[in-house]
């Protein structure tokens, strides 16, 4: 039974990611592209967070998050998943859930979990760079070296709290698309 659930929930997640992306061009607007770094202007954003102590399996976070929006929460409600999915990769590696538009804190129901955090990000500037394949250290590690050197080259300060973006499913193989980011002061 428990095999059989956890199917369901994986072919749900699965179907849900692919079917009910939010709109990338609704979450920010393009300021500038320097290189292979693109400068991002970030509209405010309501979100479900959660993280726990660093010896927690990074799969957990994933599971608690989806839990969630797949109704373990006061109403029972579904909520459709949005691309990307945040990974703060500094302090208490917090994976962030964006809620889909016309969502405020007050009007999310309240998490069955006690460890998922209802959050608003305010809005902000931020620097990306882009990269395929499935995310890991060594790779993000690569692409934080490559962004901070685009931004000194350019005097850019930025905030040294990077985060990956992750924009599909884990289970799709090809075109996987991730991004490295962090909040910028830009003119």
């Amino acid at each position: 039974m428990k095999i059989l659930l956890s199917s369901f929930i994986i072919f749900i997640i699965i179907y849900t990611f692919a079917q009910e992306e939010t709109s990338i061009s609704k979450q920010y607007e393009l300021l500038d592209t320097l290189n292979n770094v693109e400068i991002r202007a970030y509209k405010e954003s309501t979100n479900a967070s959660y993280y726990s102590d660093l010896n927690s399996k990074k799969n957990n976070y994933f599971r608690n998050l989806a839990s969630y929006i797949f109704g373990g929460n006061s109403e029972k409600k579904n909520i459709n998943m949005t691309s990307p999915v945040t990974m703060r990769l500094y302090g208490k590696r917090e994976m962030i859930f964006r809620m889909p538009d016309g969502f405020s804190i007050e009007s999310l129901p309240k998490a069955d979990n006690p460890s998922i955090n209802l959050i608003v990000i305010p809005s902000c500037v931020k620097a990306t760079i882009k990269y395929g394949g499935y995310t890991n250290n060594k790779i993000e590690n690569k692409k934080i070296n490559e962004l901070i050197n685009v931004l000194a080259k350019n005097k850019i300060k930025h905030n040294n709290k990077f985060e990956v973006l992750v924009y599909n499913s884990p289970y799709k193989i090809i075109n996987r698309k991730n991004e490295i980011a962090v909040n910028i002061t830009y003119p």
